[in-house]
């Protein structure tokens, strides 16, 4: 009896885990349709809450976090907007400051680890948050996930939530920051976005009008994946006539597909076996020309969310039609111009910021801060080496086993043409130089 009674508490237990489970996959699963609109509420007193939520649903950073790890090109752009303004390297004359951005926080976190992914986030979000936490002698600095964080009716202070999907049931874990310049308890927050009209707590990211289309690129590879696994696209019909038994025509199918078509769903030959007519066979070839639309969308949709973001087809790997020879000069082009439009103004907000507190914290001077930036692209190709390098360092190059000149010291253009002086008169003046061509 004891057996049964342990037996029944164990299915009990198991279907109890079932169903916590099954709850927990239906909270942690995100709609990708893209929101009707997305707006902040006008009337704070028709809010119960003492912070503002972002999107209708208090999700729209979730939804947004969806979308780029569901976008190939999406989140191509965003990595690059990052990296690109992330830059190398900070730079600075001022050893304290020097080694204190090689280690900005508990977690040994440098100040490029930081700022690098305060870039993500505001790129990703609209909307970067970095935390301060004082102690004895200096502060250190510390990266807040976008997606936990809402602003307070106030602007005065945030809150922050690890999971705002069920923020009534772990309210516990909720805790509130002061807004900067405010302090409480040697901790603050510095907010930084954008300016968006009709928008007074939360920013928005650059790319929020090609929603449509970053959803558009994931089904698209989502419906090709569906199309490769599970799509029965037959490449003809063929309809045999004739008087066979049933298994007679399972045989004869079977051995024309094993001769005849490849491995795989797609491209299979669909038979059509029929009794009693006398008719010849009939062959109908089913031609597949869907993949040309698809592809022109996939250019459509990749457009859109380039030029949404700001971005350039060539930073992204797309080098315009006749330009393959010339593919250096035109990433080269589109650098510069990203960062004249896009990258320097991130850099500087996030790195003002970053200098407001070190300077008010720290007495750091903001001016010894700068970011080091490096194209992508760089410029050895274009350069001629003859007029870089000796004669010797070129025969290194080639081998190095190459024996060295004894006058290989000196570049190619100086050894080409030797200037000589002569005094023939002998009055101690140099006579008219006369040049005189030395053959390699």
């Amino acid at each position: 009896m004891r057996k049964a009674v342990s037996k029944r508490q164990t299915k009990k237990t198991s279907q109890l885990r079932k169903t916590t489970k099954k709850n927990t996959f239906e909270f942690g699963v995100f709609d990708l349709a893209v929101p009707p609109n997305i707006t902040e509420p006008k009337n704070l007193n028709n809010i119960s809450t003492k912070w503002v939520p972002f999107g209708n649903d208090n999700l729209f950073p979730q939804y947004l976090a969806e979308l780029k790890r569901k976008s190939s090109t999406h989140r191509s752009v965003l990595a690059q907007k990052t990296v690109f303004t992330s830059g190398a390297k900070f730079v600075c004359d001022n050893e304290p400051l020097k080694e204190f951005i090689e280690d900005v926080n508990a977690n040994q976190e440098s100040l490029r680890d930081v700022f690098k992914k305060l870039a993500d986030d505001y790129y990703t979000f609209g909307n970067a948050y970095m935390e301060c936490v004082r102690y004895d002698g200096g502060i250190n600095i510390y990266h807040l996930d976008a997606t936990t964080v809402r602003m307070s009716k106030s602007k005065k202070e945030v809150y922050v939530n690890p999971d705002w999907c069920r923020y009534w049931n772990n309210e516990d874990k909720m805790y509130r920051l002061p807004i900067y310049p405010r302090v409480a308890h040697n901790k603050f927050v510095i907010h930084f976005k954008d300016y968006e009209p009709t928008f007074n707590f939360y920013g928005l990211p650059d790319y929020v009008a090609a929603l449509e289309h970053i959803a558009v690129d994931y089904e698209i590879g989502k419906w090709n994946h569906s199309k490769f696994q599970n799509g029965f696209q037959p490449s003809a019909i063929v309809e045999i006539s004739g008087d066979m038994g049933e298994e007679e025509a399972q045989k004869m199918v079977k051995e024309a597909q094993r001769k005849f078509v490849g491995e795989g769903n797609n491209g299979k030959i669909l038979f059509i076996v029929k009794n009693g007519d006398t008719s010849p066979a009939n062959v109908q070839v089913i031609k597949d020309d869907q993949d040309g639309s698809w592809l022109d969308l996939q250019q459509i949709t990749d457009q859109n969310i380039i030029t949404a973001n700001r971005w350039q087809p060539s930073l992204s790997g797309i080098v315009s039609s006749g330009k393959m020879n010339n593919t250096g000069s035109e990433i080269r082009i589109a650098y510069d111009l990203v960062m004249t439009t896009v990258i320097r103004d991130t850099s500087e907000l996030l790195l003002n910021g970053i200098r407001t507190v070190l300077y008010n914290e720290m007495g750091y001077e903001p001016r010894d801060l700068k970011i080091h930036y490096e194209p992508p692209i760089s410029y050895a190709n274009d350069v001629d080496i003859r007029e870089v390098l000796t004669i010797n360092e070129q025969r290194m190059l080639i081998d190095e086993d190459l024996p060295m000149l004894e006058d290989g010291d000196m570049f190619v253009a100086d050894r080409e043409i030797i200037v000589t002086e002569k005094d023939g008169d002998g009055d101690g003046e140099v006579d008219e130089s006369k040049e005189k061509t030395v053959e390699q």
